[in-house]
């Protein structure tokens, strides 16, 4: 179970961790992913070259599944598989991305944005739907100040919805997914969709302690 109101208080306070600043020089961008079977997710995480857009790593974790799914509140239920899944990279990104949201949210504290300060690392949400706020041109603002949360980005025939996690800019944000559109998809968060969907197949066994899978050498 998942308690709203302790969650709520949870984002409240760590949407004040949220930091905006240029991005660094980024060589490698990540992507993360989560697909579900069974009771179990499969967490997906990728490092890929932004010049040649190659696969530098990959990695994979696999939880019981524990929290329900709540809408704006994603992040209870999938930062966990997650962040296991980018503690298994050996090469991690300069930048993540993430599928789901970041400050553009009720709370302007979505999953994107968890991760971020957690993990204190340049993150970006990219979201395939529009969760708070309403679009102008391209920009997404905020109904009740007008300030301005996300970008829209067409990528092929798709609309995404990008905003700031942490640590970068949103025109930065911006400028890197429309970069990294390459087909109609934003290569590192497809590549971390494939790599969870094909993850679905394993059905492990053994568990540890806190839900995470164990694999036998």
């Amino acid at each position: 179970m998942l308690n709203l109101d302790a969650a709520k208080r949870v984002q409240e306070f760590l949407r004040t961790k949220v930091v905006t600043s240029p991005a660094p020089v980024v060589n490698t961008v990540g992507g993360l992913d989560v697909a579900y079977s069974g009771g179990l997710a499969y967490g997906a995480a990728v490092t890929v070259a932004v010049s040649s857009l190659k696969l530098l790593d990959s990695a994979v974790s696999i939880s019981r599944v524990v929290i329900p799914y709540v809408p704006t509140y994603l992040a209870f239920r999938e930062l966990t598989p997650m962040i296991r899944a980018y503690f298994k990279l050996v090469h991690k990104p300069d930048v993540i991305l993430v599928d789901g949201h970041g400050v553009a949210h009720p709370r302007k504290f979505g999953i994107a944005a968890h991760i971020g300060v957690v993990l204190k690392k340049p993150t970006i949400g990219v979201a395939k739907s529009r969760l708070y706020g309403v679009e102008s041109g391209e920009s997404i603002l905020d109904p009740a100040t007008g300030e301005v949360l996300g970008k829209v980005v067409t990528c092929g025939e798709r609309k995404l919805y990008i905003s700031v996690g942490s640590y970068i800019t949103l025109e930065d944000a911006y400028r890197l997914v429309q970069r990294l559109c390459v087909g109609g998809a934003v290569v590192p968060i497809q590549m971390a969709h494939e790599l969870s969907k094909k993850a679905k197949a394993i059905k492990p066994r053994r568990f540890d302690a806190w839900g995470e899978a164990l694999f036998d050498n």
